[in-house]
């Protein structure tokens, strides 16, 4: 399987800006939603678990993540990957002018483990080609 991508145009914020102020750049298509029922079903297909086993596993690994990111740990979700708070924050000249308000956003990254960092790699690319659709109705249309 592939990913399926479009091209956008957008704002060329690369150096050569001025000599091409807009450039077209790849934005992947989803291809659908797996709902969280799915994903515990799915888990729990061929094992020992319920799917409301894994649902309560999931539900408290949640809630140990947010306890710890919040005490500032990086966390190991086994072979899924790490994840680690990460804060952004506006300068200051010195070390002794810098105050804690000076922290503007803070958020989560995460770093895949392995398997994904493998999948990523070998992922292919197509892109994808709109389906025009044609009605015929009865109605009245104003040009």
């Amino acid at each position: 399987m592939s990913v399926k991508f479009r091209l956008i145009e957008r704002k060329n914020l690369g150096k050569d800006a001025a000599a091409t102020p807009r450039k077209y750049y790849a934005q992947a298509v989803n291809n659908g939603y797996v709902t969280f029922e799915e994903l515990c079903n799915d888990i729990a297909e061929n094992c020992t678990l319920t799917s409301a086993d894994v649902k309560a596993v999931l539900d408290r690994m949640n809630y140990q993540l947010d306890k710890n990111l919040r005490a500032g740990r990086i966390v190991q979700f086994g072979e899924l990957g790490n994840f680690r708070m990460v804060v952004g924050s506006s300068g200051a000249t010195t070390e002794e002018n810098f105050s804690v308000s000076q922290i503007k956003k803070n958020r989560i990254s995460f770093t895949p483990g392995k398997r994904l960092r493998v999948a990523r790699s070998q992922t292919s690319y197509e892109k994808d080609t709109p389906q025009v659709v044609e009605v015929e109705c009865n109605r009245t249309h104003l040009d």
